[in-house]
């Protein structure tokens, strides 16, 4: 980790302990894009640090493309393997007088899960990213000037199967010694390995988490999502019961509307049964409906219909289950959800680097 490598570093040049604080300053707090540019330590310190550290988000920027409400960044990780970091601009409506910057960001090069409708899942795994690496895709965007409301680990790749530098990045982002955000504006999404919901119970509490079930059906959900054959649907609700007693947190149920496979009123009342059998804590789960995004690698899936959708929607509302249908974002770049996956082919559009 750069900050353990740097504190390393410093005292093997017998810099005085109070320097790693002046660095960490600049590099988590005024988000200096280089050594040389934090003016406060000697030349011949910053000339060292620039050698030994040649990359302070340990990333490599590829390419952006810039569409309606979606930034989309990629970038290569010294193993030279690609990912892919979106920011979405949520402009004010009803429900949100401000405009409010989401940052998405990755935690693998990938995916090992290979849910089916996913364009991550399709390219393979290739690596799990560092804690840098992770935070580094926020230091890019902070480092240009963005302003940046909260953070989502829904990007490329299994948050639960990183878990060690997912959480020493959450640790990162929350110490107040170092980036110091608030745990409440982080949010996890998993497919549902329970031991990292247990561990972010334990852990972070306060960090928001949205479990993607895009199937009531065991059977079914292990067809399209693989990962069902380990943690079966209603075992991975007895851990977010867990985290909702801990908490007191909502948590998000993600829910990708798949035409002519999930998106029947039966998928919806059996959706109700499950919260509803949740009993004290059914009221704290949220259902986002998320329209499907086509993904450039497969074809098999479309969008489901306005009227299956509503025919969906109006089952949860006559259950009382709360629920939003998710606006379209980022599907004019391909960086909506579920269509992250690292333009390893083409790399040209009409937008150039940045």
């Amino acid at each position: 980790m750069l900050i353990t490598d740097l504190s390393n570093y410093l005292e093997t040049l017998g810099e005085p302990k109070f320097r790693l604080k002046q660095i960490q300053e600049a590099i988590y707090k005024q988000f200096k894009k280089d050594f040389s540019d934090i003016t406060n330590l000697s030349l011949p310190l910053r000339q060292n640090l620039s050698l030994k550290f040649p990359s302070i988000t340990g990333l490599t920027h590829l390419h952006t493309l810039t569409g309606k409400q979606a930034e989309k960044v990629l970038f290569k990780t010294a193993e030279g393997n690609l990912i892919e970091s979106v920011k979405l601009t949520y402009n004010p409506n009803k429900e949100r007088s401000e405009t409010h910057t989401s940052l998405c960001i990755s935690t693998q090069s990938g995916c090992a899960m290979k849910c089916q409708f996913c364009a991550t899942g399709a390219i393979g795994f290739k690596q799990n990213l560092s804690a840098d690496e992770i935070v580094g895709q926020y230091l890019f965007f902070k480092q240009k000037g963005d302003n940046i409301d909260s953070i989502i680990f829904m990007g490329m790749g299994e948050p639960f199967a990183n878990i060690p530098n997912v959480f020493e990045s959450l640790k990162i982002f929350t110490s107040k010694d170092i980036i110091g955000l608030s745990p409440q504006r982080l949010s996890i999404s998993t497919v549902g390995v329970i031991p990292g919901i247990e561990k972010l119970t334990a852990e972070y509490p306060q960090t928001n988490l949205t479990f993607s079930l895009h199937s009531p059906f065991d059977d079914e959900r292990s067809t399209i999502m693989p990962i069902n054959k380990a943690y079966p649907i209603l075992k991975v609700f007895d851990a977010l019961d867990k985290y909702i007693q801990t908490t007191k947190n909502r948590v998000f149920i993600a829910y990708t509307l798949l035409d002519g496979v999930n998106d029947s009123e039966k998928h919806a009342e059996e959706l109700v049964k499950i919260i509803k059998s949740r009993a004290h804590t059914s009221y704290l789960y949220h259902v986002n409906l998320i329209r499907y995004n086509p993904c450039p690698s497969e074809t098999q899936y479309e969008k489901s219909k306005p009227e299956n959708i509503k025919a969906f929607q109006d089952v949860l509302e006559k259950n009382n289950i709360s629920n939003t249908l998710r606006q379209d974002f980022g599907t004019d770049i391909d960086a909506a959800c579920g269509q992250l996956y690292a333009t390893y082919k083409n790399l040209t559009s009409t937008n150039t680097p940045s």
